[in-house]
């Protein structure tokens, strides 16, 4: 029988106890309660921001890419000539989940009596849909096959700038990028829209068939802007991007095209900075959540010490060491802590339950890319706050449990 912790269950408050102490307990339970749950809310939060960017962002663009090492950011770029040894090579790659081909192109879209600058994006019969199937709003894609299609996808962003539906046509024209060439233009169908509140996706992207990009630069069928190379975990991007490099080679022959390999941190490096940002701002969070919390613990322990000093006075005198009864109000700590963790859990847990399932709380989408705040539930977050939240206030607790071992049985046993 573990004589320590049977006392601390007696000495603990309860409902039908008149103690002093029980208020200034229940203060704490609910300060480590709401601690608690302000910390699960928080990092749930930064999590749900943290996985709805980057799966927007990488979704899109791609981990990583390789392109021409003249390219700049114009978006007309120089062409390399696809080897398709070189991209088995790279699918190989451990971190590797997929890598498809892609080619870009400047143009200016006219529908009805609205103008519109855009950037026509290629894509080929590799092409994967799943990021444009998840944030479809309209019609459907489009298949890349044997032959060009006229079939686009374009944002509804940029539709109802146009003042266009799905099965409309847009007249876009293409300015050359040799000198001295007429401009030329293309006809296209809207196959569907799509809405991904990020500004610079769906202010001018409309993806096409990768053959159009190819005829308006008279490339041949091999050559193309480069390729997009997307990871199984964004962790992985600097060592993928080595390795990828190491892949594509430093040094290459006069006669051959000299590549050049870009994460989406190089391209992007703002969007990666904001959520830096977010990391620090959830760890402010957590320590202040931590601090009023050990310091409500603190206080409650100590007025349980002060109630309890005769009990103590006793238990020394009937030959108790100082480190058990430590141990006992110690315990008492944590019997409190667990009340107020489990509370904190069934708040924090059911509010972001709700936010995830019925998006209460909304957001503007053209200042935060998302239309409600995001959720994002991970159980490696949710124990190691209460692993941590537990450990931490423990520790806080041996300052007051320290007092103990001035009091004197003498002193103690005529306390009142």
């Amino acid at each position: 029988m573990n004589t320590e912790l049977y006392i601390a269950r007696r000495i603990v408050p309860r409902k039908n106890n008149t103690n002093i102490s029980k208020p200034i307990v229940r203060i704490a339970i609910i300060a480590i309660a709401l601690g608690l749950a302000v910390m699960i809310v928080a990092v749930s939060v930064i999590l749900g921001f943290k996985s709805t960017i980057s799966e927007k962002i990488f979704g899109f663009s791609a981990h990583i890419q390789i392109v021409n090492y003249d390219t700049n950011n114009s978006f007309e770029a120089q062409p390399i000539s696809f080897n398709a040894t070189l991209a088995h090579e790279i699918a190989q790659e451990p971190t590797v989940s997929h890598i498809q081909r892609f080619a870009t192109k400047p143009g200016i879209v006219r529908a009805n009596t609205s103008v519109k600058g855009v950037i026509v994006k290629g894509i080929g019969e590799d092409y994967d849909w799943s990021f444009f199937e998840n944030h479809l709003v309209a019609g459907s894609t489009f298949a890349v096959g044997d032959s060009m299609t006229n079939k686009v996808l374009i944002s509804k962003q940029l539709a109802d700038v146009l003042q266009v539906e799905v099965g409309n046509s847009i007249v876009t024209t293409f300015v050359p990028s040799t000198a001295g060439k007429q401009p030329r233009k293309r006809q296209f169908e809207i196959a569907g829209m799509y809405e991904t509140h990020l500004q610079e996706i769906d202010s001018r992207f409309i993806i096409a068939d990768l053959r159009h990009i190819q005829a308006l630069n008279s490339w041949t069928e091999e050559q193309i802007s480069g390729y997009e190379v997307f990871l199984h975990s964004h962790r992985d991007l600097d060592r993928a991007q080595q390795a990828i490099q190491e892949l594509v080679g430093f040094d290459i022959s006069p006669t051959a095209t000299r590549l050049r390999v870009e994460s989406l941190r190089d391209l992007m490096p703002h969007i990666f900075d904001w959520l830096s940002i977010l990391d620090m701002n959830a760890w402010v969070i957590i320590i202040l959540m931590l601090l009023v919390s050990g310091m409500n613990m603190i206080t409650g322990l100590l007025v349980i010490i002060l109630e309890k000093t005769q009990s103590i006075g006793i238990l020394k005198t009937l030959g108790s060491s100082t480190m058990s009864i430590q141990k006992i109000f110690l315990y008492v700590g944590t019997l409190i802590i667990g009340k107020g963790l489990l509370w904190g859990n069934i708040i924090g847990i059911a509010l972001c339950a709700a936010q995830y399932i019925l998006h209460i709380v909304p957001l503007d989408p053209h200042t935060y890319f998302m239309s409600y705040v995001p959720i994002a539930f991970s159980l490696p977050a949710l124990l190691a706050l209460n692993v941590g939240t537990l450990i931490i206030t423990i520790l806080m607790l041996l300052l007051p449990a320290l007092i103990i071992s001035k009091i004197s049985p003498a002193e103690a046993v005529r306390f009142s």
